[in-house]
């Protein structure tokens, strides 16, 4: 195994640092800090925080590592996995697990620490417009999780270190679970070796992405199916 490079650790440094300003700063109660008495009372506005944390995650874990890796690396956009890559193969993969995973999804969905933490947000149940515009929020925001993690630093640490990058991702994509059932964030040191795997072999983080939002989203509408919260 090769060390570290200075674009190795750039990379490092930089998700690191992205990682603490959205632990800090994009949170839903800094939004109603800061930024709730800026917006007038509406029938969306429960909604706002939510939608704030979703942006930040689009802006922060997206939008600007994929810029600095382009801007200051000068790596070409699809080196760091934003192209559909292998299809053929991410596809039926990308479906085979999700149906795959259906099972446990359907069967924790009876738990109630899994119905009192879905959705996270209870103002998404305010109406079906609500939930429709939370959920579309919410798969937005896992194409920031995602990119950080199986972008990012993923693409980004390989050239240094191989495939011992999809370890090194893992670490933060698990620790950032924390606050979350312990089952869920067991599950998730697995679900980051998997996603990083899957990343590596399609050459894409867009299949990750796509299980993410369909897990997340399913996870969402049983929890609310159970709770018999239909809007």
């Amino acid at each position: 195994m090769q060390g570290v490079s200075a674009s190795g650790a750039f990379v490092l440094l930089t998700s690191t640092v992205l990682i603490i300003i959205f632990h800090e700063n994009c949170s839903s109660s800094f939004f109603r800090r800061h930024f709730d008495s800026f917006f007038e009372p509406s029938a969306f506005k429960p909604l706002y925080p939510a939608l704030y944390w979703f942006g930040c995650s689009v802006l922060i874990f997206g939008i600007i590592p994929l810029c600095l890796g382009r801007v200051v690396l000068k790596r070409p956009w699809m080196t760091w996995g934003i192209g559909i890559g292998d299809w053929r193969f991410g596809l039926p993969v990308t479906l085979s697990l999700f149906f795959a995973f259906l099972p446990v999804l359907v069967i924790v969905s009876y738990q109630p620490v899994f119905q009192n933490k879905y959705p996270i947000y209870d103002a998404a149940l305010e109406s079906v417009w609500h939930l429709v515009i939370y959920e579309a929020g919410y798969a937005a925001y896992f194409v920031g999780w995602e990119f950080i993690f199986r972008g990012f630093m993923l693409f980004g640490l390989r050239p240094a270190i191989g495939n011992y990058a999809v370890f090194v991702q893992m670490i933060p994509f698990a620790i950032l679970h924390f606050g979350k059932p312990q089952l869920e964030t067991m599950a998730a040191v697995f679900a980051g070796v998997i996603l990083g795997l899957l990343a590596l072999r399609t050459r894409s983080f867009w299949y990750g992405t796509f299980l993410h939002i369909g897990v997340a989203v399913t996870n969402d509408m049983l929890a609310v199916y159970q709770k018999n919260l239909w809007p």
